[in-house]
């Protein structure tokens, strides 16, 4: 099926837009300036000791990104452990113990970031994964 003629308001759109004269710099620049000081003068400042403005120290933030890297490593190792059907059983389950302990320690420092934190979520997910992951396998599933 060949097309030969364009219907609609496709091309007049378009010209419509070509002819508007552009706003200038000046003027949007005094509208966010307008609006900059509305905000500011309006807007209430938070005290530091809020629940609103809840700081977590650096370290636990680095802490679980550590154990999270670590805890993704593990999973990874012992799905390449199950790939390789010549290893017995018995030899997954330093993986095992592993994944289990490191979703303890994810959960520990899940409970000092707040619910609301990004972080908290990821820590979550990785916890889960790792937990049903060990579950399986005490189960029976890869055996």
């Amino acid at each position: 099926m060949k097309i030969d003629t364009i219907q609609g308001l496709q091309n007049s759109n378009k010209t419509a837009q070509k002819t508007e004269k552009p706003v200038s710099g000046a003027d949007f620049k005094n509208l966010l300036e307008a609006q900059l000081q509305s905000v500011s003068s309006t807007a209430p400042s938070a005290p530091l000791g809020s629940a609103e403005a809840v700081q977590v120290a650096p370290a636990v933030r680095v802490e679980s990104l550590a154990v999270m890297e670590t805890t993704i490593n593990s999973l990874e190792s012992f799905g390449a452990a199950l790939n390789n059907l010549s290893l017995p059983g018995e030899t997954l389950e330093p993986f095992v113990q592993a994944l289990e302990e490191e979703t303890s320690s994810l959960l520990e420092l899940k409970k000092q970031l707040p619910a609301d934190d990004p972080l908290t979520k990821l820590l979550d997910r990785v916890a889960a994964v790792s937990y049903n992951e060990a579950a399986k396998y005490r189960r029976g599933d890869y055996q």
